[in-house]
């Protein structure tokens, strides 16, 4: 694609993400009085995990709270580490209710991502990404809270004045960029989609109050790019990474930054803890935005070839038949027609629509499902 990508790769932290730089900071930085009056954590799922690690490690007794979606390998690895898990609310916000009414009534000590000891830690990811390539021309970092992207800009802007410092969030849930065009943070809806971990309805005052008037831009990446991200990292660099954490890798990929051809541009990987069950359905929803899963409904005449013709079709294009459902009952118009409902996969987008031409040819009457990925976008990818 024309572009000089590096990957600075956090997931493949021990607990699986770039919030273990900030654990350990406070932890470290507060460790008595942490160790005395205990700590508590708010999390979609990425501090929590750090949290239970290094409060095992340093002796800090750990209480995480996650929203009743979270998936339960998390809510058990943070139960191995030895944290006391707490199970509330639908929304991150939720977890920060229960964990201030906490502070109150225990004097546990809150610790969030917008916490300055935090964000002092997280711009270690920063100091390393110049220190490692000096020759960074930009860095594109995923936006939860923005602490992340607050404690990388100072860091890397004292380093290296000249170097960019792009945010990427999901589009469905665009709090940086709101709190940007209102001049503070505001509130925004929190609806379900792929980047779970940059979950937050609205970010944190210390690490606005840090980007405001010094981040280069916001860039707001669409749901289909970040699961075809996922599958890049997978099959190009044999990686696993969650929703969150390719969300800069995924601007790249829908041309969100063309002034940035040519230069040494920084994707931080920020996490890679998703579970099974939401990586095969990540997987699945990729291959379809990208061509590569195809979903078709056709009318086929109801006798011993109608089947026969489609399948030896299928073969012929090179494509894998995945499913095929027929369905008569329902029919109402023509008596001698079944329709098969088909998935198959393809090479790519070109392969994809070959294929379609020529199903069209054969069949009159055909429905293929759309995929939800904005046309303006596709030229770039390919």
């Amino acid at each position: 694609m024309d572009y000089n990508i590096y990957l600075k790769c956090d997931n493949l932290q021990y607990t699986g993400s770039c919030a273990e730089r900030g654990i350990r900071n406070a932890f470290v930085a507060q460790n008595e009085e942490m160790r005395e009056r205990g700590v508590i954590v708010p999390s979609n799922g990425n501090m929590a995990l750090a949290a239970a690690y290094h409060g095992g490690t340093l002796g800090i007794p750990v209480t995480v709270v996650l929203p009743e979606h979270c998936p339960p390998s998390q809510s058990q690895r943070c139960a191995e580490l030895g944290a006391d898990v707490v199970m509330l609310g639908e929304t991150f916000e939720d977890t920060v209710n229960y964990a201030k009414k906490a502070n109150r009534e225990e004097r546990q000590i809150i610790l969030r991502s917008d916490d300055p000891l935090v964000m002092a830690g997280l711009g270690t990811l920063g100091v390393e990404i110049i220190t490692q390539l000096p020759e960074t021309d930009a860095v594109i970092v995923p936006v939860a809270t923005g602490a992340l992207l607050a404690a990388t800009l100072v860091a890397c802007k004292k380093l290296k004045c000249t170097c960019l410092i792009y945010g990427a969030e999901c589009s469905k849930v665009p709090k940086m960029m709101k709190a940007l065009q209102a001049g503070q943070p505001v509130p925004v809806p929190v609806v379900p989609n792929l980047a779970q971990g940059l979950n937050a309805s609205i970010v944190g005052d210390n690490a606005f109050a840090t980007i405001k008037g010094r981040l280069d831009r916001m860039l707001v990446v669409d749901e289909a790019y970040i699961a075809r991200a996922v599958i890049s990292l997978l099959e190009r660099e044999r990686l696993v990474a969650d929703g969150a954490g390719v969300c800069a890798l995924a601007a790249v990929m829908q041309g969100l930054v063309p002034e940035l051809r040519g230069k040494r541009a920084v994707c931080i990987i920020s996490g890679g803890n998703i579970d099974s069950g939401k990586l095969s359905r990540t997987i699945q929803r990729g291959l379809g935005v990208s061509g590569r899963m195809m979903r078709f409904a056709v009318a086929l005449p109801d006798h011993c070839r109608g089947l026969e013709v489609l399948a030896k079709t299928i073969a012929e294009e090179r494509a894998v038949l995945k499913s095929l459902v027929t369905e008569q009952m329902w029919v109402h118009t023509d008596v001698g027609i079944t329709w098969a409902n088909v998935v198959v996969e393809t090479a790519n987008e070109e392969h994809a629509t070959i294929f379609k031409d020529r199903l069209r040819d054969l069949y009159p009457t055909i429905r293929f499902a759309m995929v939800d990925i904005d046309d303006k976008h596709k030229a770039g990818l390919r």
